[in-house]
C-alpha cells in the first residue's frame, strides 16, 4: 500500500492577546472530516472546540496540510 505524501489536520487555535496559538491538532482525511469520534458519534474536534469557547478567549479552526515524514 503506498504512504500518503500529506497529513491533513484541523487545529484548533486561541488568540492570548500575542497572536494565535495552537491548542489541539485532530488528524482528518483530506476533505477535512475528522478521524476521531466519540462514542456517541460526535467528533472529538467538535466536542472540544465547544469546551475552548467557555473559555472566553477567541478561538477558531484552521485547516493545515503537511508534508509526511519518511523514515
Amino acid at each position: 500500500m503506498k504512504a500518503n505524501k500529506y497529513k491533513y489536520l484541523k487545529v484548533i487555535q486561541q488568540h492570548y492577546n500575542q497572536g494565535w496559538e495552537d491548542v489541539s491538532e485532530y488528524e482528518t482525511n483530506s476533505q477535512g472530516t475528522p478521524k476521531e469520534f466519540e462514542k456517541d458519534g460526535k467528533s472529538l474536534l467538535s466536542h472540544d472546540l465547544k469546551e475552548y469557547r467557555r473559555t472566553g478567549y477567541a478561538t477558531r479552526v484552521v485547516k493545515r496540510k503537511e508534508l509526511t515524514q519518511y523514515a
